[in-house]
């Protein structure tokens, strides 16, 4: 038996999403969240449990898509992937149901009374210092490569973005003049990424060594990052790859480009930074994130401000 085909309605939320001009990141992680929840639903076969009660049997309708169906999605997931993939995916889930809702193809979401699953996130570890010091060196020649990856390296330190954020970039989004890289966050809000002297200079270095392998002057529509060999737009997918071959050449453990966002919030708090300011940097807008990011090196700012502020050592 064949299940209900929801990828008619995917498809019209799909419009909506580009129509509300969100972030491509984020019609990313809606789209993969419900076409994968429609290919499920094509395939459903439900099996009898372990006491014996008949499951409900798959969905002939839209009307018919019952929370049972999302928890076995939901559990088949989890299975397959990660406690946090398959919470990714019930956030997705919730937001297309409410979108049904609001226009008036469902009375109700098949998900109003469900929690999402419990996801215990570990600790991402921020970058050594000696570490982030042999990744810049395997990329101190003058070619176009070496000339891109320390500069996409350095943004990613010296600004905290997310790895969508400073990719999927235009050239018109930099602003070497002020030192700033605008950026489209989540919910489709629009902020500034401050970068320093050092990383404005390999910008600019950059910056010429690709108009020189592409053979023209940049346009402002152009990609921020071009690849290698296509010469066309860098994709996330080369980020990963680059900094995969990068730490092999420097001797060091696999970085991910995620724990860069963490090691600049690390590096901005045991400097003091102000917490209002990194929340605008990183685009937060609950202060529970300041707690989570760089929260693997927590103990070691807590020892550094501790020589500072020791309460036996001022009475000396």
């Amino acid at each position: 038996m064949t299940g209900y085909d929801l990828s008619p309605l995917a498809a019209s939320w799909k419009r909506s999403l580009r129509a509300r001009n969100l972030s491509a990141n984020t019609q990313r992680i809606y789209t993969r969240a419900i076409d994968a929840f429609a290919e499920f639903l094509l395939t459903y076969e439900p099996e009898p449990t372990d006491d014996g009660e008949t499951p409900r049997p798959a969905p002939a309708d839209l009307e018919e898509i019952h929370r049972e169906h999302v928890e076995a999605y939901v559990t088949d997931l989890m299975e397959r992937t990660s406690p946090g993939n398959a919470h990714q995916h019930f956030r997705s889930l919730r937001t297309f149901f409410g979108w049904l809702v609001d226009e008036e193809e469902l009375m109700r979401s098949p998900m109003r009374t469900m929690k999402p699953p419990k996801v215990n996130e570990p600790e991402v570890p921020i970058i050594p210092e000696p570490d982030l010091k042999a990744l810049l060196a395997t990329c101190k020649g003058t070619g176009f490569m070496d000339r891109r990856d320390r500069a996409l390296l350095l943004m990613f330190l010296d600004t905290g973005g997310r790895l969508s954020e400073v990719i999927d970039r235009r050239q018109a989004a930099l602003d070497l003049d002020v030192n700033v890289l605008h950026v489209m966050g989540k919910g489709g809000r629009e902020r500034p990424l401050p970068f320093g002297r050092t990383t404005a200079q390999a910008m600019d270095r950059y910056l010429r060594a690709a108009g020189k392998y592409l053979g023209r002057g940049l346009e402002p529509l152009d990609p921020l990052w071009f690849s290698y060999k296509r010469r066309d737009a860098f994709q996330i997918w080369g980020m990963e790859h680059m900094l995969r071959r990068r730490c092999a050449e420097a001797g060091i453990e696999r970085v991910h480009p995620h724990q860069f966002r963490h090691s600049f919030a690390h590096s901005w708090k045991v400097n003091g930074g102000n917490e209002d300011a990194l929340m605008r940097i990183m685009g937060w807008r609950s202060r529970e994130m300041l707690s989570r990011y760089g929260a693997s090196a927590g103990e070691a700012r807590a020892r550094l401000q501790h020589q500072e502020l020791s309460p036996g050592d001022r009475l000396r």
